[in-house]
């Protein structure tokens, strides 16, 4: 429990600071624990700063993925599927979604430079898609994907989709505008379900 509010008293440090303002006397303070304390769990001021990043990074995928894959449990049947898709399309759209994206990317640039940073977000990545795959192989088992699409192949254009959105955003040629993307990704959605009177 210690170690988890060390955790997100840094990454809130991180947040509010940034690495090159972070203080492990702040961190401390807002953990309510003093600083020898703090280094009984840490190396030093870099190993925090890297568990934290790590920390908020798994919070953010998992977050991104339960949003993104919650409806899929009640789903038994192409309606379902269909109307799950809406809800999570709808839900990718909302800002706050995007910041959290933000905070995704700003984890793995730092990642490439950091041992510790990088093999926890790589284990990170792990359990998001074992807990994406959980929710999506249900949907190809009962038969609810069209044909030619795996579950793997459907995991990963959604993943693609809402996780990697962000990166287009800005104004430049590829930008689109929210009803354009909305209604391409329910024209997409639409496609990837099986057809009811598709003969298998």
């Amino acid at each position: 429990m210690t170690r988890d509010t060390i955790l997100e008293a840094a990454s809130r440090e991180i947040e509010r600071n940034g690495m090159t303002q972070f203080r492990v006397k702040r961190v401390a303070s807002d953990a309510n624990i003093s600083a020898a304390l703090l280094y009984s769990y840490f190396d030093d001021r870099e190993d925090l700063i890297a568990c934290a990043i790590v920390h908020r990074f798994r919070e953010v995928l998992l977050g991104l993925a339960e949003t993104f894959t919650h409806p899929f449990e009640t789903v038994k049947t192409t309606d379902d599927l269909r109307q799950a898709l809406r809800v999570i399309i709808a839900d990718a759209q909302v800002p706050a979604r995007t910041e959290a994206r933000i905070q995704r990317i700003e984890s793995m640039s730092f990642a490439r430079h950091n041992p510790t940073a990088s093999l926890g977000i790589a284990e990170a990545k792990k359990e998001t898609a074992t807990l994406i795959m959980s929710r999506v192989k249900p949907l190809k088992d009962m038969n609810l994907l069209a044909d030619g699409i795996s579950a793997v192949a459907f995991a990963r254009i959604w993943y693609a989709l809402f996780f990697g959105q962000i990166e287009l955003e800005g104004e430049h040629e590829l930008s689109v505008n929210a009803d354009e993307w909305f209604t391409a990704l329910t024209v997409l959605a639409d496609a990837a379900i099986r057809r009811e009177h598709s003969t298998l």
